[in-house]
């Protein structure tokens, strides 16, 4: 390799300053999550229904799963209001009771087919006595 043409490149990085560029640019993601929902105008005693689940709706993700003021102790006070368990208590009677019938159906259906199987064998012995004295 010939050396002759060597030619000698410079290379100019331009860089950021780090604490300017954290004070300009919000890093933080905020708009990725779930922001905070400001209540600060909300009269509880001026509400509608309609009110109570625009905010229920917002709140949603907020709300956590279990402990007090919770998805579960909605679902607990919500389940005692409407007697929810009394319902489901009728619904598996109910349940229970198709299956009683599904199960007597069947039973049905297999005494069918034996009386059936019974039946053409009567009449295929009746065949065969009648053909043995003619």
């Amino acid at each position: 390799m010939d050396n002759t043409n060597k030619q000698n490149i410079t290379l100019i990085r331009q860089a950021f300053d780090k604490v300017k560029f954290n004070q300009t640019v919000d890093t933080s993601f905020t708009q990725l999550g779930v922001a905070e929902v400001d209540l600060s105008f909300f009269d509880p005693n001026l509400a509608t229904v309609g009110d109570f689940f625009s905010v229920y709706n917002s709140l949603f993700f907020l709300i956590p799963k279990t402990g007090p003021d919770s998805h579960t102790t909605l679902i607990e006070e919500s389940t005692k209001y409407v007697d929810y368990q009394a319902n489901q208590v009728e619904i598996q009677a109910l349940l229970d009771e198709i299956t009683e019938l599904r199960e007597e159906n069947l039973q049905l259906v297999l005494d069918m087919s034996n009386i059936l199987g019974a039946q053409d064998e009567i009449e295929r012995l009746t065949e065969e006595s009648r053909n043995t004295i003619n």
